[in-house]
């Protein structure tokens, strides 16, 4: 098929020659555990060198090395440089080529795909193309076009890349955008890693085949790791280096790599993949000791081989310092212009955060409005009222906005920077730039002028251009700073909860010094100078002389008058309105050189994973042979159980997209897709079932129908007909879902922090509850040897901030944890999707012999089947692009069917890859897509006239659903285990630690700096009620500290609900039964900073009040976290709706405005903080609480303003019956609670969103 192809030409100038020496290289971890030992090779110029190997053997670390990408907490020895070539060697071709030899451009493919969800395939490459090359528009746009023919990315190239919430583009197209992006560039070498991971056979055959040309046309080097390479691929690269165990196996030239192994005895099977053979013999068996011992053996004199025939003297390091090759990148300016472009498309694509953005000012103005509509500034309520909203104006929409920026950066935006950062693409000041900008008039603009002119006038301030610019002015400059400060914070830490940590903590310091909550002249000394270095302390001096100057005077000039008293017992000047703007526009710009410094400064680290010191297994029971799952009496079938034959007949299925994803004008928004049509089918019992096909055949989604967990989602709507059968008995959607076990495609829902081992212990004792402990640990030990997970038992599961075992091994996990229960019909989704091949067999093996089980069916969707795996299907159904049949049948009855059709399978040619190749289409160019399509169309015909009807007649007895389905675990089980599980994940996740023990006791510290010691003077008053108002602060925390710790349980949970393991009440009460404990303690420290270090009311009372009432805070924040996220998917949605209710409760909780409407003072009703700011100001100013007046105070006739507690709270109208309210706390908080749980059993049970 090769010799039909039509072969493009790509529009790329000659790369400037550029081969890589590296002698006697190891890699260090710290504690001297050494990941690669001893590497020596020679990649020439134009050449395309992989790197092979099993899991584990250093293929990713030695590449990073080789790409200076060394990790901080690596070191290496030995060298590596990069060498260019001489001049005469660059002129291959009558194509320019640079004129300075020494300069040359590198590039890296990470192993995972970072980019914005809300572009298409096109404009994600014309936007990196706009970032990295100095050429006319044109012949940029034309680059793009090959590059998108060449990738085979066509059918795709205006679809938007979309995420988990919004699906685009597939996992194998994402990996071919990706791939582009970094080939946009020329680069004379590019390291990748695991390219071809996600794709289909033909899409990895067609991407190193375009790799090739590149390499043997242009000169460029192409250094890659890689899994499971095909045949036809293997032989396509010019080097090749086999790792294991981190030492060098082989590493030459692909051919000479056949006849040196069989000098060494090893001959190549006939119709086996070379490279999927030497992955096997380099490769230690870790399933039982035996098997581990023989193949350490065999490893040990394959590595002793190899360094003996290998003479690493050869490799001498250059007399002259190698070149450091240089980043491709465009001017500033023209940065700042492509990022500008980009940023805006990125938020007309987001309306629902727009929209959320420009509501968000007018609601909470609105409220704010109402809550401090028109105080008479001549009553003592009337001034603290007023008072009160100028800060509001002046703090509470910066602080919401602060958060939301922080958020919506640390979810996507900041990874893409990072990617283009380390590209040399992009710099932190063209990024920051960009970014305001383009939010300039949508949200810089937009949300500080709505807001302004909603409360200015609702607030009664004086009408007149001059105050109202000014009032304007100072929100808008307040806004600039919260999103420059956001920038340092995400800048300090990637990670949600620590830039949040530093966001709140830098807020609350703000507060404080602000002059509002606690006095600025009587503020403790050592922190009165922090005013100056806060710029709220300017912001709200501007609003209250704006607001309170003159104000009630006869002339500029009187001092006596209300106003001016107001002003100068807070110590503003009266004409203060010009020179703490201009500072505050300081702050903002030096926020982002602060930013800008730590960005260049820190950049992303991904750390090494810890491993977990593991108990000493008992000797005793240490298997000594190969395990077999057949003999394993442990969950297995009973012989008489009674096989199922999966039947799917008339199978259809469309999406219909109520909105779009896809960019074109004429297209309609509530386009049908088909994605599945006509299908009928058959899988059999006791063999594995495979379905095959090219990336957007319908493979997942015919396992997710058959499993039954296809339904209707807001935005999309599923249309299905058809039938499925068990046993020639229809069975519906729910008895499938019962009876199935579905190991889904990705791994995003296993808790990073649990190990391997505590991972599947912790499934076992959840899916086998019926079983004794110890059975349960040795289905659990079966389960890690039969997958090969012994070697990593120990070592944390990781994510993306924290390096923990491969995705290979993540998938051998997620997969272990269906296998425990022994289901009767498995369903697996890519199963060998990451792994090499040596482990794919391995898993294979496994399969095959679960399928031998007396009532067992097993079905997987495969893309690689490698030669020995596609002798181990019993069934294949093939399908084609548009989720139609090619083929469904035995393999020899395949092979037997193409042939006569005319299409016989070439000799020394994986079987599966080629009758992939025949049902493909290339989109490289207009003649190989209709050539192909041609072709597959008529095998598609062909297969619709044979006569595929479902046998009548029973091959297998009737189906029963009597107990097949699954059963919950017990209720107690269930809680225990979520109870031991979360906790386990929190001790070893510092930043959810830090945030439930951290943030609470970190604002109680700021507090007490600010507040202690608290005198028995007039100006105190003011105080106490700034300390309890701020002590409301905790509801933010508890919202913060549920967006740290909450979504990863919830995801986890959602996956375990799916497999109807347990209910929604164990997790629920597991959650609280960790989160209040801790909340507990944290509110005790807080009320020790709050009730003894600042002196309020130092009493047993008011100590365990304060501690009561500060847990109820936070808890109830958490409430409010648990319903948000459960109601809404959109990070930055849910931010924003929490915050405008958290910040509108503090508003209401009574002690900012005492002059609110009987109807808000209904709604108030509803808050917990209306309870809890009553019942802490009641007991700060108990009845036996003397103040004195000896400064000010002091009435006409001399006696004291207040001169007891109980006068305060007469005065102001505080006085409650705080038993009573005590009371009334404990219930809303079980509101709260309770809300929060029914919300989460209608999303889950009742309603099904």
């Amino acid at each position: 098929m090769d010799i039909e192809l039509v072969e493009n030409e790509l529009s790329f100038a000659t790369a400037p020659r550029v081969s890589l020496d590296v002698c006697k290289l190891s890699v260090i971890a710290p504690k001297n555990v050494a990941i690669v030992q001893d590497i020596s090779m020679t990649i020439p110029s134009g050449t395309i060198m992989a790197i092979i190997g099993g899991s584990g053997s250093g293929k990713t670390t030695l590449l990073n090395v080789l790409a200076s990408k060394v990790s901080r907490n690596l070191k290496y020895t030995g060298s590596f440089h990069y060498v260019p070539a001489p001049a005469q060697e660059n002129i291959t071709t009558n194509e320019p080529c640079s004129k300075d030899n020494s300069t040359f451009t590198t590039a890296y493919l990470t192993q995972q795909d970072v980019l914005s969800s809300r572009l298409t395939c096109r404009e994600t490459l014309q936007y990196a193309a706009d970032l990295k090359l100095r050429v006319s528009k044109k012949e940029r746009q034309v680059l793009v076009n090959e590059l998108i023919a060449e990738l085979g990315l066509r059918d795709c190239a205006e679809t938007l890349v979309g995420d988990s919430r919004h699906p685009g583009l597939s996992g194998g197209e994402k990996r071919r955008l990706s791939i582009g992006i970094q080939m946009i560039s020329n680069p004379s070498l590019l390291f990748l890693d695991e390219p071809t991971t996600g794709l289909d056979a033909y899409s990895a055959y067609l991407l190193i085949k375009t790799l090739r040309k590149l390499a043997h046309g242009g000169g460029r080097t192409f250094v890659m790791s890689i899994h499971q390479p095909r045949a036809d691929i293997l032989f396509l690269l010019d080097q090749v280096c086999i790792l294991s165990k981190g030492y060098n196996v082989y590493c030459d030239e692909t051919a000479k790599m056949v006849p040196y192994f069989s000098g060494l005895g090893f001959d190549v099977p006939k119709h086996v993949n070379p490279a999927d053979y030497f992955i096997d013999i380099c490769s230690v068996d870790t399933r039982s000791k035996q098997l581990a011992q023989e193949s350490s053996d065999r490893l040990n004199k394959l590595i002793e081989n190899w360094n003996e025939q290998h003479n690493a003297a050869k490799f001498v390091e250059p007399k002259l310092a190698p070149p450091v090759p240089v980043m491709p990148h465009v001017s500033f300016l023209s940065q700042v212009r492509v990022l500008t472009r980009r940023a805006f498309k990125l938020n007309l694509r987001d309306p629902m955060t727009t929209a959320a953005l420009l509501a968000e000012p007018v609601l909470v103005g609105v409220i704010n409005g109402w809550i401090f509509y028109k105080p008479d500034p001549t009553s003592a309520k009337g001034i603290r009222t007023l008072t009160s909203a100028l800060y509001s104006a002046a703090a509470l929409q910066g602080y919401l906005f602060l958060l939301f920026e922080t958020y919506r950066l640390c979810e996507q935006d900041i990874k893409v920077y990072d990617r283009e950062r380390a590209e040399g693409c992009v710099t932190p000041w063209s990024f920051i730039a960009a970014r305001r900008i383009a939010n300039f008039l949508a949200e810089d603009l937009a949300m500080p002028l709505l807001y302004s002119i909603v409360t200015f006038f609702m607030y009664g301030m004086e009408a007149g251009a001059k105050s109202f610019f000014v009032f304007f002015a100072v929100v808008l400059l307040v806004h600039q700073c919260s999103a420059s400060f956001a920038l340092v914070s995400v800048a300090i830490s990637r990670d949600f909860s620590k830039a949040s940590l530093v966001g709140n903590l830098n807020y609350t310091l703000q507060s404080m010094a602000c002059g509002f909550f606690v006095n600025a002249k009587q503020m403790p000394v050592y922190v009165r100078w922090t005013k100056y270095i806060t710029y709220l302390w300017y912001a709200f001096g501007a609003m209250v002389t704006n607001g309170f100057a003159n104000l009630t005077c006869d002339s500029e000039e009187e001092r006596e008058c209300v106003g001016n008293m107001v002003l100068s017992s807070l110590g503003f000047p009266r004409s203060w309105r010009t020179t703490p703007i201009i500072i505050v526009f300081c702050w903002s710009i030096a926020f982002y050189v602060v930013a800008v410094l730590i960005f260049k400064l820190k950049t992303v680290d991904v750390s090494l994973a810890k491993r977990i010191k593991a108990k000493k297994p008992n000797s005793k029971n240490a298997k000594e042979s190969l395990p077999d799952l057949e003999s394993n009496t442990l969950g297995s079938s009973s012989l008489t159980e009674t096989a199922l034959k999966v039947e799917v007949q008339s199978l259809n299925m469309k999406i219909r997209n109520r909105r779009t994803w896809t960019i074109h004008k004429s297209q309609e928004t509530s386009e049908n897709i088909t994605i599945l049509n006509d299908i009928d089918a058959v899988f059999k019992p006791n063999t594995i079932n495979a379905i095959m096909g090219p990336s957007g055949s319908g493979k997942s989604t015919l396992l997710n129908v058959i499993s039954g967990k296809v339904r209707s989602k807001f935005w999309t709507s599923v249309d299905t007909s058809g039938k499925i059968y068990l046993n020639g008995t229809h069975v519906p959607a729910h008895g499938l879902k019962s009876i199935c076990s579905f190991v889904p495609q990705d791994d995003d829902h296993l808790l990073a922090h649990l190990t391997v081992k505590e991972t599947l212990s912790l499934a076992a004792d959840l899916r086998l509850s019926a079983f004794r402990s110890e059975e349960r640990i040795s289905r659990v030990n079966d389960i890690i040897i039969d997958l090969g997970l012994k070697h990593c038992e120990d070592t944390l599961v990781g994510n993306e901030l924290l390096k923990g075992i491969s995705g290979g091994e993540k998938r051998r996990v997620s997969m272990g944890i269906h296998l425990l229960t022994d289901p009767s019909i498995l369903l697996l989704d890519e199963p060998t999707s990451g792994l090499d091949s040596f482990t794919s067999f391995k898993i294979l093996e496994v399969l095959k012999n679960i399928s031998n089980k007396p009532g067992k069916t097993v079905i997987i969707s495969i893309h690689q089947p490698r030669a020995e795996v596609f002798q181990k299907l019993g069934n294949i159904l093939l399908l084609a692009k548009g989720g139609r049949v090619a083929y469904n049948g035995g393999p020899l009855d395949m092979i037997d069917y193409f042939r006569r059709l005319g299409f016989e399978c070439p000799p020394l040619t994986n079987v599966a890859d080629f009758f992939l190749d025949l049902v493909s289409v290339n989109t490289q160019n207009d003649t190989n897509e209709t050539n192909s399509r041609d072709r597959v169309e008529s095998l598609l015909s062909e297969w619709d006239q044979r006569s595929h009807k479902i046998s009548s007649k029973p091959e297998y007895e009737g189906f029963a659903m009597d107990g097949r389905s699954r059963k919950k675990a017990p209720f107690t089980v269930a809680y225990k285990v979520c109870v031991r599980r979360q906790a386990k994940t929190i001790a070893r996740n510092m930043e959810s630690l830090s945030a439930r023990l951290a943030q609470i006791p970190g604002v109680g510290i700021i507090l007490a700096l600010f507040f202690a010691p608290i005198r028995h003077d007039y100006a105190s008053t003011s105080n106490r009620l700034g300390l309890v108002q701020q002590s409301t602060a905790l509801y933010f925390t508890g919202m913060l500290t549920n967006l740290a710790c909450y979504p990863s349980e919830r995801n986890y949970f959602y996956r375990e609900f799916e497999d109807n393991v347990y209910g929604i009440t164990p997790f629920f009460l597991a959650y609280m039964t960790l989160e209040i404990p801790m909340a507990a303690f944290a509110a005790a420290l807080f009320a020790i900073f709050i009730v003894l270090v600042c002196g309020l009311n130092r009493s047993a009372d008011n100590f365990f009040v304060t501690m009561y009432c500060s847990m109820v805070i936070s808890t109830c924040g958490e409430a409010l976290g648990i319903i948000t996220n459960t109601l809404f998917t959109t990070p930055g949605f849910v931010v924003t709706v929490v915050s405008i209710v958290l910040t509108i409760g503090c508003v209401m909780s009574g002690l900012m405005s005492l002059q609110m409407s009987r109807v808000l003072r209904g709604f108030n009703y509803l808050s917990p903080l209306n309870y809890t700011s009553m019942v802490l100001i009641n007991y700060a100013f108990p009845d036996d609480l003397e103040l004195t007046c000896s400064d000010e105070g002091r009435n006409p006739d001399g006696s004291c303003v207040f001169s007891s507690g109980s006068q305060v709270l007469d005065s102001y109208g505080l006085k409650r019956n705080t038993s009573q309210y005590l009371g009334i706390i404990i219930c809303v908080w079980f509101a709260y609670r309770l809300i929060a749980f029914l919300i989460l059993k209608a999303k889950l049970e009742w309603l099904r969103w």
